[in-house]
């Protein structure tokens, strides 16, 4: 290879053998020159033990220091990188042909540092050997690969936050796409559905028939009708009551839905929240039943005074006839005190305030002596007391036995015709003691049975249908709160048999407690 005279002395000019070697065959001096100097990428071309700059492209100039011509210098002194392993690379390509290719070359400048993509190849040159070094600036790509990089780990953690966020959410919450297929769902949605979205059917129509949607009013609900729905069809749903039967339960529900739009303004999705409403709903009936019961039943005794007491204005001088109305508002009254112990201990019972003091207690001697306190109050007249032999001890609160054993009584006693004898029996059981009370009554309907048991329920049939509904509801809640348990069984216009059992104060009545 020789040169060209243009001042400088080294125009690059390849000689035939250097073309041949160099796979440039069929071109000219000319064209690899233009070539070689119109590359993007910064060429330089170091010869000899020393590495030599040899020839450098104008892309290459321009990454030297602007104040070194850089052919004819050494490269250190072109590129001072101040990397230690540079020189002696550049010289093992040289000597042994083996490439180098480094991808991030990171190189100190003033406010920072350049990074530089760099392959290294021994070429033929000048009937000799030489290194080419090729070299391209990174900075800015890696500068924006950095900022992508960053924005994405951004966008990472906006969207786990958002994701904490929605699942934090004490509601439901469901993204539906244009089809109403689900997308996505938070956990409390996953958890009263009972499933997510991956397993979810696709076909929003399949979905809804699977449930029974009621409306407040009890109409059956459409699947037009549905908050889904609407909102795909671009109305906003607020505040929608709803009774879901789904799985065998059924749950009370509050929902609101809306329509995801895109940037165009189309309806992309919809969004739906709902909270399960049923313990308020709960609350609510149980608050109306409250209302009702005591305007209803509380009056009754009330207005019984009242009328009792214009008839002791109308007779003062009456001694009889006073006596005789004196005692009505005596009763009255113990029926409205009754009611309001009633609903007291109904309270502290809910809330877990009553307290229970176990202790042993004799029923073979308590239930006979509670029965002739009674005398007057119920009648007791009608009631056989039956004691087996051996019965243990109770682990009991005195007080709230009696107040299980007369609510049992009174309850039979209502139910049962005026003349019918109910049988209250005291028998070892193998869980503790067992108090069964028996009454040849109208007995329960089957529907009925189920919630004997709950608050204000009073079954059909009763010839004197008083109180608040609430005598058994309190008997299940103080049997359960000795550790005891209660059950009943009845056939209608035959009567019914309510059973408690309590733990015994001999060995396992303390187990039973705790």
């Amino acid at each position: 290879m020789g040169t060209t005279g243009d001042g400088s002395g080294r125009t690059l000019v390849p000689a035939p053998g250097d073309i041949a070697r160099n796979a440039f065959g069929g071109i000219t001096a000319a064209m690899f020159e233009a070539v070689f100097d119109a590359s993007p990428a910064g060429l330089a071309v170091l010869v000899g033990p020393d590495l030599i700059v040899d020839h450098a492209n104008a892309a290459c100039r321009a990454l030297t220091r602007a104040d070194v011509d850089p052919v004819g210098q050494p490269f250190e002194d072109v590129w001072p990188t101040g990397d230690p392993a540079v020189l002696p690379a550049l010289r093992n390509v040289l000597a042994t042909g083996a490439g180098l290719c480094v991808d991030d070359y990171a190189v100190p400048a003033a406010g920072g540092v350049r990074r530089f993509c760099v392959q290294v190849r021994r070429i033929p040159w000048r009937r000799g050997l030489a290194v080419l070094v090729a070299v391209w600036e990174t900075s800015e790509a890696w500068a924006a690969r950095r900022a992508a990089e960053e924005a994405a780990a951004a966008a990472l953690t906006r969207a786990g936050e958002l994701d904490a966020t929605v699942d934090a959410i004490a509601d439901g919450l469901v993204i539906y796409g244009r089809d109403g297929e689900i997308l996505r769902m938070n956990r409390a949605a996953m958890r009263q559905l009972g499933y997510d979205a991956g397993e979810a059917s696709p076909s929003f129509a399949e979905r809804f028939a699977a449930l029974r949607v009621y409306a407040p009013d009890g109409r059956l609900m459409r699947l037009e009708d549905t908050p889904v729905v609407r909102a795909l069809q671009g109305e906003t749903v607020r505040s929608l009551h709803a009774r879901v039967e789904y799985q065998g339960r059924s749950l009370w529900v509050l929902a609101s839905s809306a329509p995801v739009r895109g940037a165009d303004g189309s309806i992309a999705g919809a969004v739906l929240t709902f909270s399960d409403e049923t313990a308020l709903h709960a609350m609510e009936q149980a608050r109306d039943d409250l209302v009702r019961m005591i305007s209803h039943d509380l009056r009754t005794p009330l207005n019984a005074i009242y009328n009792q007491a214009h008839l002791l204005r109308r007779y003062p001088n009456d001694a009889a006839r006073v006596e005789a109305r004196a005692a009505a508002v005596l009763k009255s009254c113990e029926r409205m005190s009754a009611m309001i112990q009633d609903l007291v201990e109904a309270t502290l019972l809910e809330d877990g305030q009553l307290q229970i003091s176990p202790e042993p207690v004799d029923l073979a001697a308590a239930v006979p002596e509670l029965l002739e306190r009674f005398h007057g109050a119920i009648d007791v007249d009608r009631v056989r007391l039956v004691v087996h032999p051996d019965l243990p001890r109770a682990l009991a609160d005195p007080q709230r036995l009696e107040r299980i054993v007369v609510n049992l009584l009174t309850n039979a006693l209502k139910y049962s015709p005026p003349q019918g004898e109910v049988v209250l029996e005291l028998a070892p059981a193998p869980e503790g003691v067992a108090i069964v009370v028996t009454d040849r009554g109208v007995g329960i309907a089957p529907e009925d049975v189920p919630h004997v048991f709950d608050r204000f329920f009073r079954a059909r049939g009763a010839r004197q249908p008083e109180g608040l509904g609430l005598g058994l509801y309190i008997t299940r809640h103080l049997v359960q709160a000795h550790g005891g348990r209660i059950e009943v069984s009845s056939r209608l216009g035959q009567g019914s048999t309510f059973r408690v059992v309590l733990p015994s104060a001999d060995g396992n009545g303390v187990a039973a407690l705790h």
